[in-house]
């Protein structure tokens, strides 16, 4: 683990941390940027993992970006959603089930400038990675 990424693991669990214990009072905006608590199953551990992160709000769904920081590789998020798509989500105080998907084609055309126009560090990773920055879409789920 690099230092850099040393620091952006600490910061991502001070993140979350300070949503759950604050019931999303607190770190569910970044300055301009909205922040959710994204809650997956570690495809090696099948621990609970949880990650802060930016989204959009795509209709009822919610927009992620695997980006990892324009680093070369996927971020370990989003290889336990391909692995198992259920996921659990935290957006404020609301907690809800999701089910994750990768935008396909058309939907990444459309949803990925409207991405970087909120968040154009986005787009300086994706010229700096080898790989294609997937979008993933988290799809609420009414629980029954």
């Amino acid at each position: 683990m690099t230092l850099s990424d040393f620091f952006v693991t600490q910061a991502d669990r001070v993140m979350t941390w300070l949503y759950e214990k604050s019931d999303g009072r607190l770190a569910s905006r970044m300055g301009k940027m909205n922040m959710l608590v994204l809650y997956t199953t570690g495809r090696k551990s099948g621990k609970q993992r949880s990650h802060t992160l930016q989204y959009m709000p795509d209709g009822d769904s919610y927009a992620i970006v695997a980006s990892n920081n324009g680093q070369d590789r996927h971020p370990g998020w989003y290889h336990n959603l391909l692995n198992d798509p259920h996921a659990r989500i935290q957006v404020g105080r609301r907690q809800q089930v999701a089910l994750a998907s990768v935008a396909g084609p058309e939907e990444y055309a459309r949803l990925w400038p409207r991405l970087i126009a909120q968040n154009p560090a986005w787009e300086a990773y994706a010229r700096r990675t080898t790989r294609k920055i997937p979008v993933v879409i988290l799809h609420p789920q009414t629980q029954s």
